[in-house]
Formats: C-alpha cells, structure tokens, sequence
C-alpha cells in the first residue's frame, strides 16, 4: 500500500511517539585542554501506528547562537518576540505523518573539535555581534574569530553525520532516503544550508527559519539550478547578520533558477512563531507552518 494514500502530509491526523537520547555518533570537545569524544543524541519523532510504506523525514537543529539552547527547547522570549521550538516543529510535522528528528549539537563552550574538512571559506570574518550579545547574557568573555570558526565548523559537521546515520539507518527506521530534508531554526539553519550546499550532505530539501549561508559561500557552493530546493523565512525587522544575507540568498537562488520560496514575516524579528503571518513572491499571506507544510508536501512528500 502507497502511503500516500493514507497521507496527504498536510492534515494532522497521528498520534505522536517520542524516542529520546538516541546516539547518533560521537564527537570531540574540549580540544584545547583534554581532548574527549561526547555522544551526539538526537529524539525521534514518529507518527504512532502501523507504517504502510517508507515515510518521508525532517531533521532539524535547533537555535541559539552556537552558544544555547537544546533539541528539546530553544525558544527564546525577546523584546516581546518568541519563536517556536524546533522540537515542536517535530511534533507538529509528525502529526502530519514525517518521521522527525530533533538533533543535538556541539556548541561553543564546549570547545569542540573543528574538524578536518572546512566549509567556512573566510572563518575570521563570521559576524560575532549576535554571538557576543548572547555571550554577554550568559556570563562570558567576548568571542574569538578562532573559537566560532571552530565552533561552526564542528556543528556543521555533527549536522552531516545526523544526515549520514538517518540515511544509514533508514530502512529500520520506515523511511525513505531519497525523501529526507534538513533544517533548523538560526543557527541551525545555517548547518542545514552549508551542510547541504557545501558539504554535500544527500537531502532533498532545505528548511531555513532565520538563517542564511555567507556570501562567499552561497556563492561558492550553490552554483546551478540543480541544487535541492529551499525554503527561506525570515523577519521583517531580523538581525543585521541575517535578514539581509537571507535576501541575498534569494536573490542568488532567484539568478541562477534553483526551486525555492522565500517569506517576509511582517513585523516579525529573527524570532517569531509557526502560526505567525509571512508573505511570499505571491503576495499572498499565509502562517509560517502552513507555508512549510506546503513546501514539504510538493517538494518531498510528493516525490514518491
């Protein structure tokens, strides 16, 4: 049976199983003083009940500046702005018959291991002002261009191995791995875009709620029309580093004929919430959640 049939993938009509603390890999932390490898967990989400046939999946990361928050919650309340967790983003998208995965990260105070396969093409130039304002609330010196460069590098990397062990283990998990998307919200956005446009990660869309790539990077790595098709949000009034570079990766995008769609939350900051109002290239307005619903069920859902 197509389960298709079954699914539209926009309706919510599952029940929900949460599977919490999987490892996914391991990988190192504390680099400069005493190298030791960490488990890299990750909560599944699936719709409860018999599996009709391989189900399509999300993996997303969630926000915080590399510096906080977690796959179980990352919301943040600021200047009367909140957005929406990325773990109930899973939920949501579970409800609508996606096998979802909220994923756990390395994150900067952790000094991670960077790795040995870089994606930054300038790491001294990352913008540190939303990290360092976020450093600031949690009690900690200024950054260095050295220790976010590492730190990007090394969650970059733990999104590719999440990418790499659900397609690995896809059949046991009713999936279908040609129908896998990555996202996240801010920062992990950014993993999602660079580990599927730079580091090649093998998904079939891209999920970007207030993150964006660098410009020489987008411009280096997302080269033709064959790229996998995107959707991009962001706020009206987002941070500096993001709302304008996200407009320019739409612009890119738009130049050399890659499938995505792009949103404006009106009045929204780089926080906002899945029912708030964003518009597209249409004109028309729609909730940030149904936008994504739609986008998924055309570009992955339906590809079956």
């Amino acid at each position: 049976m197509n389960i298709a049939a079954i699914d539209d993938f926009v309706t919510k009509h599952h029940a929900v199983q949460i599977e919490r603390g999987v490892c996914y890999g391991h990988a190192g932390v504390d680099h400069g003083t005493a190298p030791r490898l960490r488990p890299l967990l990750l909560d599944i989400y699936r719709p409860a009940g018999p599996v009709a046939g391989a189900r399509p999946a999300i993996v997303l990361a969630f926000g915080g500046a590399f510096h906080r928050g977690s796959r179980e919650n990352d919301c943040v309340l600021e200047d009367g702005h909140g957005n929406t967790a990325v773990a109930e983003y899973c939920e949501e998208f579970a409800k609508r018959g996606y096998v979802c995965f909220s994923i756990d990260y390395r994150l900067t105070p952790e000094d991670p291991d960077p790795g040995s396969t870089p994606l930054l093409l300038n790491p001294m130039q990352v913008n540190r002002d939303r990290i360092d304002f976020v450093r600031g609330i949690m009690g900690l010196p200024p950054s260095t261009p050295q220790m976010i460069a590492n730190a990007l590098e090394a969650a970059m990397d733990d999104m590719g191995t999440a990418i790499a062990w659900v397609h690995d283990q896809a059949a046991a998990l009713g999936i279908d791995p040609a129908r896998i998307a990555a996202g996240g919200f801010s920062a992990g956005a950014l993993m999602a875009l660079a580990t599927t446009y730079g580091q090649k990660s093998p998904v079939a869309a891209v999920v970007a709620l207030s993150g964006a790539m660098g410009l020489a990077e987008m411009r280096t790595y997302i080269r033709d029309a064959g790229a996998p098709p995107a959707i991009l949000f962001r706020g009206e009034n987002d941070l500096p580093g993001i709302g304008p570079i996200s407009r320019e990766l739409h612009l890119h995008m738009t130049s050399l004929g890659v499938d995505h769609e792009s949103y404006v939350v009106a009045g929204g900051t780089h926080f906002y919430g899945r029912r708030e109002i964003a518009t597209g290239a249409n004109g028309q307005p729609i909730a940030v959640e149904d936008a994504l619903a739609e986008f998924l069920r055309t570009r992955l859902a339906g590809a079956a």
